[in-house]
């Protein structure tokens, strides 16, 4: 039997590119490096180019690449062709457009959306209002789906389109609904616009419409189609084999006693809210063994950070730990004495949680599942959400590239590819498989391993950089880190946004981020890479192999029929 995925004849920087794979803008990189490729990767070429045009179909320099032919066949179906060339041809040399940079950049998602809403008014035929639509319209979403009267709008003009945009108006619209929790009205859309318009985008929305329904037959074929048409798709085999072997839906109880550890800096009413998810926590799923379950770290706080640990201590009947620091000795230190304390070392697993993080009630059922898959990942992690946008992963699986540097200088050493990043998330990046890291938000250990790295490095002081740092650690002792992707936290925080340019932890984030780019050399960032795309490399060969033993794909070359 072969441990390589099905497109591992690609060169070796397209095959990682794929193995991380995407959702149409996300899939651009892929595309572009086997259009680099020449002759040899046509085919593959052209599949890609249509898999980023379809997933943000009003784009309008992908609808441009759609329309070049590298052979004789066309690369894309008639209806989706003449809708693509109808976006294309109406691009126009764009000028300045200060008032939408402004609003952008500050995210004023209201007065953005009535501006491009303005905007195709006065311009119905320009397909660029319509993309910028497409593109932030998903952030308006709240928590409830809601998003108020500019979002209804913005709705209402995607389902109104007319002519060749029509169908494309009608897969965004689904899309939003989907987005929403509207699933049925999604799934009734996007079935009466699949047999005049075969977009494996919609094919594949439809799946997850219908997966929402609890259709899981319905799914599970929808999603077979699209793996069948693109062998290349490796998120999207991840997610059908999920979906069919029902890893989707697992939990499992955790192989040994739990400690749970949380610091806190001046964060009072947010630590009351994270805690107030935790007391939730179905407890059935880590075995007890008398001693506290959670540790609370008062990082030096001068709110009511005391208070709102006390009260808790109350309601947790003696099951929370309060450990209280004069001072704030920054994140890392904080994870390290944690960690350190002996009802800490005593168990077999430690979770570290964020104090503005909010845990679902089965949190530990979906790590243990976790666990039971990859026993032997150097940490487990997450798909983290945020509070505000919860229609985008604000942080899951991230993968490794480095970036050698010729001169020995100050440049980047590495990029980390992360394919749910430009795309909103409607249940397709939700997969279990291996990464080169997850984000400390929420995370686990077994405790012997977290010991065995000497702790998170305080040269990362205050905060940033020293989950990624100790993930890279991992990787260079063998130990591969792990995204649970079927556990959704929400974040009540944009991560690192007080890093970002004007924050006010953007001096000591650019300077970690220096810090950890020159960390290491570029032979070490090699073998972090070489590891955890070859753990990725065999997962995504193993859930092929169990695909094809359940008849879902076509068996790899030098594998037999269905067998298991």
């Amino acid at each position: 039997m072969t441990d390589r995925p099905p497109f591992a004849g690609s060169p070796p920087a397209l095959a990682r590119r794929l193995l991380v794979g995407g959702c149409g803008p996300g899939l651009a990189p892929a595309r572009d490096l086997a259009l680099a490729a020449g002759a040899g990767q046509a085919a593959l070429a052209d599949a890609l180019r249509l898999a980023v045009w379809e997933g943000a179909p009003f784009w309008p320099e992908a609808a441009a690449l759609l329309g070049v032919r590298n052979g004789p066949r066309p690369v894309a179906p008639p209806a989706l062709a003449a809708a693509a060339r109808v976006v294309a041809a109406a691009v126009r040399p764009a000028g300045p457009d200060p008032y939408f940079d402004r609003l952008a950049a500050r995210r004023d998602l209201p007065k953005l959306l009535a501006y491009l809403l303005s905007r195709h008014e006065k311009d119905p035929a320009d397909p660029v209002p319509l993309y910028r639509l497409s593109v932030f319209a998903p952030m308006a979403l709240g928590g409830d789906g809601a998003g108020g009267e500019a979002l209804g709008r913005v709705e209402a003009v995607f389902a109104g389109l007319a002519g060749p945009l029509a169908p494309l108006g009608a897969f965004t619209a689904a899309q939003l609904r989907l987005l929403a929790g509207r699933a049925a009205e999604a799934a009734e859309g996007l079935a009466a616009l699949l047999p005049a318009f075969p977009s494996l985008a919609a094919r594949q929305l439809l799946a997850e419409a219908r997966w929402r329904l609890g259709d899981r037959d319905g799914a599970v074929s929808d999603l077979a189609d699209v793996v069948a048409a693109r062998p290349f798709d490796c998120l999207a085999l991840c997610r059908l084999h999920d979906m069919a072997t029902g890893a989707c839906r697992a939990v499992s109880p955790l192989p040994g006693g739990l400690a749970v550890l949380l610091y806190s800096f001046n964060s009072a009413a947010l630590l009351d809210r994270t805690l107030a998810a935790l007391a939730e926590t179905d407890w059935g799923f880590a075995p007890d063994d008398g001693g506290p379950r959670l540790v609370a770290l008062d990082n030096g706080s001068g709110d009511d950070t005391a208070a709102v640990l006390s009260g808790w201590g109350q309601r947790f009947g003696g099951r929370l730990c309060v450990v209280t620091l004069p001072v704030n000795v920054g994140a890392p230190a904080a994870r390290n004495w944690l960690a350190a304390l002996p009802g800490v070392r005593e168990r077999a697993f430690t979770a570290y949680l964020d104090d503005d993080a909010f845990v679902p009630p089965d949190w530990l059922g979906r790590f243990g599942a976790a666990v039971a898959a990859s026993p032997r990942a150097g940490v487990w992690g997450c798909r983290i959400v945020g509070l505000g946008a919860p229609a985008f992963v604000q942080c899951a699986d991230s993968h490794l590239f480095p970036t050698p540097r010729q001169d020995g200088g100050f440049g980047r050493a590495f990029d980390l590819a992360s394919p749910w990043l430009v795309t909103p998330d409607a249940g397709q990046y939700a997969v279990g498989r291996p990464c080169a890291t997850v984000t400390g938000c929420c995370h686990l250990f077994r405790t012997d391993v977290l010991l065995a790295q000497g702790g998170f490095d305080i040269r990362f002081s205050p905060t940033q950089y020293d989950d990624l740092d100790h993930d890279l650690r991992l990787l260079l002792a063998g130990k591969v880190p792990y995204c649970q992707g079927h556990l959704r936290v929400t974040h009540a925080k944009a991560t690192g946004a007080a890093s970002q340019v004007g924050g006010p932890g953007y001096g000591s984030g650019f300077a970690n981020q220096f810090k950890l780019h020159h960390k290491y050399d570029d032979a070490a960032l090699s073998r972090a890479a070489d590891t955890a795309f070859a753990a990725l490399a065999a997962d995504a060969a193993a859930k092929h192999r169990a695909l094809a033993g359940l008849g879902l794909v076509a068996p790899a070359p030098g594998e037999g029929g269905h067998g298991g």
